[in-house]
């Protein structure tokens, strides 16, 4: 016998053998059912983190950032604590207010993050004390893209690159002064007799 038949007829005892160990039974193995459309809805979401129950706080601190690549845009959060450990946020751009951000179960040692309403906020790791001191990360809120023809939920990224601004002034633009003169030109006007 040359060395290939001794192959082929080594391989057909080992495919004789591996089908003799399987079932001896002739039917089908059952099919899987399709998942129900709620569960392929579920495989299809994004993980939602578990986050702190916050009953009351003890204190709030308020931090004003610069985010953007040059910092021009800017952006506050309020933060909520229990005893040093901040627990709640709720953020501030562009002159709209997040719901309560809720403090992510489980954040890892050199993060902040808080989550609610499919908005999330993440900056360093930070207490009461240094909370003012420690520069943000980014905003993002979930929503719906298409990728590839497919609708898909994904974290959109609204502000990144946030680090603590010096002062409210410096975060955004000084408040308008208000037109004082006006005004008093106004009742003095009124009061003049002719």
């Amino acid at each position: 016998m040359n060395k290939n038949t001794k192959l082929l007829i080594s391989a057909v005892i080992a495919a004789a053998a591996l089908s003799a160990c399987s079932s001896s039974s002739k039917e089908k193995p059952a099919a899987q059912p399709a998942p129900a459309p709620q569960q392929a809805a579920q495989q299809n979401q994004p993980f939602t983190p578990k986050t702190v129950k916050v009953d009351a706080i003890d204190s709030t601190k308020e931090v004003h950032y610069r985010c953007g690549q040059n910092g021009q845009d800017p952006l506050s959060v309020m933060y909520g604590f229990k005893g040093n450990e901040p627990v709640v946020a709720q953020v501030k751009y562009k002159n709209e207010l997040t719901p309560n951000l809720f403090r992510v179960v489980g954040s890892s040692d050199d993060i902040n993050a808080f989550w609610g309403g499919n908005v999330a906020w993440v900056a360093g790791r930070a207490n009461l004390g240094n909370i003012d001191k420690v520069d943000g990360n980014m905003l993002t809120v979930r929503g719906k893209t298409t990728v590839n023809g497919k609708e898909e939920v994904v974290d959109q990224i609204v502000a990144k690159y946030c680090s603590v601004a010096n002062s409210p002034a410096k975060a955004g633009k000084p408040a308008p002064k208000k037109p004082a003169a006006k005004s008093k030109t106004l009742i003095s006007n009124s009061n003049r007799r002719n």
